[in-house]
């Protein structure tokens, strides 16, 4: 892709200024190279410019370029194959959300993926305040901390951290979480159906912790999400934190009442 690009009829590099120490020239290039992608000027899978080529149609230094792309690569925008070139990543994996408690398991069986779960953590300890508070334990009450990460051809599509009721779910300590998704789990344990979901999503800075594991820069914005899982009989049975990496997608459906 050669020559010069346009926006909104201006010259690219002519929008470029000499940068400051609070907008560099580096996040300057990539907040235009993002507005490429989320115009869809650039659709997914695209192949985009080389570093040669940016550094000829911006004016700007080999250093500069590759620090707008890494940006963007640790935002999970574009992606770069050894050999190849950089390309506009395709849309991240879907997981629904809106209209029914989220199992994660499922979802991916549902769209055909391939995926390996590793537990990274499991132990029975007491929870957080905040934690044995929502899943109705009393104190001294033990649950069950167990953190998993999936992964689909080897990259992380999240990290998942769940405090359980073991109360309510005898035996679900001795599960191989490797093999068993929780939902499942807890339905056998519980000897009930897990009926609802008390959701809340946050934008969150990475971190130096779950960026090792999510695959990420530590200053990348991740999606997570909490929730608070019920059985049918309104017993509160997990408490959960799912930390998703650059490019994943919730979907859903809500309904408007009638």
């Amino acid at each position: 892709m050669a020559g010069r690009m346009v926006h909104n009829g201006k010259d690219l590099k002519s929008l470029l200024t000499s940068g400051s120490k609070s907008n560099p020239l580096h996040a300057q290039l990539a907040d235009l190279l993002r507005e490429k992608i989320y115009s869809k000027a650039w659709p997914p899978s695209t192949k985009i410019p080389s570093e040669n080529d940016l550094v000829r149609m911006f004016g700007v230094s080999r250093g500069t370029v590759r620090k707008a792309l890494k940006a963007l690569v640790d935002e999970g925008l574009l992606v770069q194959h050894h050999g190849k070139g950089t390309f506009v990543a395709e849309l991240g994996i879907a997981h629904a959300c809106g209209d029914r408690p989220l199992s994660f398991a499922e979802s991916l069986r549902l769209q055909g993926m391939d995926y390996k779960t590793h537990v990274l953590e499991k132990r029975v300890t007491l929870p957080p305040i905040e934690v044995a508070s929502g899943l109705g334990l009393q104190p001294g009450d033990p649950s069950l901390f167990v953190r998993r990460l999936r992964t689909v051809d080897s990259a992380p599509v999240l990290c998942q951290e769940s405090w359980s009721n073991l109360r309510a779910c005898p035996g679900l300590a001795d599960v191989d979480f490797s093999k068993a998704s929780m939902f499942d789990a807890v339905q056998k344990c519980s000897g009930r159906k897990i009926d609802c979901s008390h959701m809340r999503y946050a934008a969150r800075i990475a971190g130096k912790e779950h960026a090792t594991l999510l695959d990420c820069d530590e200053n990348s914005a991740v999606l997570v999400l909490e929730q608070n899982i019920c059985l049918e009989d309104g017993t509160f049975v997990e408490w959960s934190t799912t930390w998703f990496p650059p490019g994943q997608v919730l979907t859903g459906v809500v309904k408007q009442p009638r």
